[in-house]
């Protein structure tokens, strides 16, 4: 659910994963200092939409050259590209019933949610599995069926992402972590209404899953 280190925050900036930019760099190596400067700007490069507002370097000012949601510098050799940032959820059972959480934070603010979150530089999906789960609910995790991905916005106006699902079962009774303001059992066929979940993509995963929502009251 809330973004890691290295990627967003929830609380601050709502651009893209701040990947390591000195790859991205022929032949320069910037001190710290340029690099927060940055990395700063480019953290709001997140969407083909912004790249394509985006005309001078933010590393040597050169004019940029524009593709398929992508920039880059001919001057300095620096490249970003709108890319989806990948996220790693599960579908928690107990029986009959399925876990959801209620956010936090922004975006979705108190709306429900399937537990889970970002994945960070060099992480596989199901070590963030375990690693959100472990914050989210307090709980070990057995993983079981991997159910798909499915592509979503971080928002309404945020980054794209693409979110994968497993089925899970958790060890001991889940307890919310400081990002999720509740933790609620739900039985499969009385989940709340559409309206009240933060993701389009959580709805059509639950969808699939042979879930129903209740109607929205009057």
């Amino acid at each position: 659910m809330a973004p890691n280190a290295g990627l967003i925050h929830e609380e601050s900036s709502p651009g893209p994963p701040r990947h390591d930019l000195r790859r991205h760099v022929r032949g320069q190596t910037p001190d710290a200092a340029d690099w927060d400067g940055v990395l700063s700007k480019l953290a709001r490069m997140a969407t083909s939409d912004q790249l394509r507002e985006w005309r001078a370097c933010p590393r040597c000012g050169t004019g940029l050259e524009h593709g398929e949601g992508t920039v880059s510098c001919p001057s300095c050799g620096l490249e970003e590209y709108a890319n989806p940032a990948p996220t790693a959820s599960a579908l928690v059972r107990d029986g009959d019933r399925l876990l959801l959480a209620r956010r936090a934070g922004e975006p979705g603010k108190g709306l429900w949610d399937l537990v889970g979150g970002f994945m960070d530089e060099g992480e596989e999906p199901l070590e963030t599995l375990r690693r959100e789960l472990r914050e989210e609910t307090g709980c070990e995790v057995e993983v079981g069926e991997f159910l798909g991905g499915l592509p979503d916005r971080y928002g309404d106006d945020g980054i794209w992402t693409i979110n994968f699902y497993w089925e899970a079962t958790l060890r001991g009774e889940p307890q919310p972590g400081d990002d999720v303001a509740e933790l609620a059992w739900f039985p499969r066929e009385e989940l709340p209404p559409r309206d009240e979940f933060a993701f389009a993509n959580t709805i059509v995963l639950l969808e699939r899953a042979g879930a129903r929502f209740l109607e929205p009251a009057g």
